[in-house]
């Protein structure tokens, strides 16, 4: 991903989109504005944007102004060695994940039983190489794709499936910075 993509990427609002863009198979600005928190306008905005950059695209669905949006790469992959460009989009994506685990965690123990069974939070100190972390995330990325259809399609997904989010953050450990 070159450094301009990563600039344009680095916006809460356009990763907010993303994200709701991927638990439905399609929707408009004023669709996405009322799951985000955002303006219609502003997602309208926001979507042109992230149109230019080859992560939506605009569906077409006949007369009207009805103006649909879809994901079209929904893989995200980029290296803090990219320069400044990544190390932003890096810093915004980390917010909006970290805001969003203090959120949906606070309110856990309301879930059923049987989810709060199965979420939580788990931490795994291994040791390896560059190459063998590389083999290790792109495991991990295999293992989870087996999933990716029932983001687009509803029809793929069974009784009872919600959407769920894993975040794997894949640093050296440092214990000392705790």
């Amino acid at each position: 991903m070159d450094a301009r993509t990563m600039r344009a990427l680095a916006h809460p609002t356009r990763l907010a989109l993303l994200e709701v863009l991927n638990l439905h198979p399609s929707l408009t600005a004023t669709e996405a504005s009322e799951l985000i928190g955002v303006s219609p306008t502003n997602c309208a905005f926001h979507l042109r944007t992230l149109g230019r950059y080859g992560f939506v695209e605009e569906i077409e669905t006949g007369p009207g102004r009805r103006r649909p949006w879809r994901v079209k790469q929904a893989d995200i992959r980029f290296s803090d060695t990219d320069g400044e460009a990544a190390t932003a989009l890096a810093d915004v994506m980390l917010d909006h994940w970290l805001t969003r685990i203090r959120t949906v965690q606070g309110r856990r123990h309301s879930l059923p039983a049987r989810w709060q069974e199965v979420l939580g939070g788990s931490q795994t100190i291994v040791y390896a190489t560059p190459d063998e972390t590389r083999q290790l995330v792109d495991d991990v990325r295999a293992v989870l794709s087996r999933y990716n259809e029932r983001a687009q399609d509803p029809d793929e997904r069974p009784d009872g499936a919600e959407p769920v989010e894993l975040l794997v953050f894949t640093q050296l450990f440092d214990a000392l910075s705790s």
